[in-house]
């Protein structure tokens, strides 16, 4: 309450919530700007790329984003998994533009837990990625999300050669593909037990 030069002391009104500055939700791994050193990449053969992370708080996974370089081709496919290779949520990529950031929702969000590892990944039919080698040699911190360094829980920057979505189990000189969440505070959701 406020109080005047006379010393008059304000009678306080129906109660009033005020939220100073934006919410950074929904956040990303990868802070905006961002880019790859190598926008288009290819194995020449299907592979599923990802990304290992944990966030501060409990929260909720609504989707999947990866870097789109000019030339890729294929339809794509968006995963979460638990760290043991379990799969969350998948989602088809649909209206994709030629290149940047491409972004689909889960049907349902994913309820995550703080401090736990999970994985986002995306299918790549015709092998074509985006990539930055020797990125993962310490953490990327945005927010409440944390991209986990190397060593953190196992290598970071993983990938595997496959016709399908598939659980990715292999790394190679700490290279970042580009996929990344889209996360939101949760507000009394219940995370599940991993």
């Amino acid at each position: 309450r406020g109080v005047d030069d006379s010393g008059n002391i304000e009678v306080p009104a129906d109660e009033t919530n005020v939220t100073i500055g934006p919410d950074v939700c929904p956040c990303n791994i990868f802070a905006p700007g961002s880019l790859p050193v190598k926008p288009l990449d290819n194995d020449r053969q299907p592979i599923e790329i990802g990304v290992k992370f944990k966030a501060t708080e409990n929260g909720f996974i609504n989707g999947i984003r990866y870097y789109k370089g000019t030339g890729t081709t294929g339809t794509h496919i968006g995963s979460l998994w638990t760290v043991a290779g379990v799969s969350l949520a998948t989602a088809t990529f649909t209206s994709e533009t030629e290149s940047g950031w491409q972004e689909v929702l889960f049907s349902t969000p994913v309820a995550i837990t703080a401090g736990v590892t999970y994985v986002a990944s995306a299918f790549s039919p015709s092998g074509d990625y985006a990539s930055t080698p020797s990125y993962f040699t310490q953490a990327v911190v945005n927010g409440p999300l944390r991209g986990l360094a190397d060593g953190e829980d196992g290598f970071n920057g993983v990938f595997v050669y496959a016709n399908a979505p598939t659980f990715p189990t292999t790394e190679f000189k700490s290279i970042n593909y580009w996929v990344d969440v889209v996360f939101t505070r949760t507000n009394g959701g219940t995370p599940p037990d991993i």
